[in-house]
């Protein structure tokens, strides 16, 4: 689906679910939809330019804790890093 090209992403998840496989994403991947309710609101900080231990310190977790939030979080929208976060809130 981040390639553009819903017919494949269709045609491999109709295959991998005839397996007996599971879906990590849902198919339909709508922006910020897939991302966990703590996962947008940590991205959300990140993107406003808040450092990862003032994020942890407002959210009341631990610094490892955003990490994995913000890892999980560039996975599942297909970036690589905080730079890219603005880019993927604005559209």
């Amino acid at each position: 689906l981040r390639a553009g090209s819903r017919p494949l992403a269709d045609s491999a998840r109709t295959m991998l679910l005839g397996v007996g496989g599971r879906m990590r994403v849902p198919s339909t991947v709508d922006g910020l939809s897939v991302l966990t309710a703590s996962e947008r609101k940590v991205v959300e900080l990140a993107a406003a330019g808040v450092t990862n231990r003032a994020i942890a310190d407002h959210l009341f977790v631990t610094l490892r804790t955003v990490e994995v939030h913000l890892t999980r979080a560039y996975r599942k929208l297909g970036i690589s890093s905080r730079a890219e976060l603005a880019d993927v809130l604005a559209s």
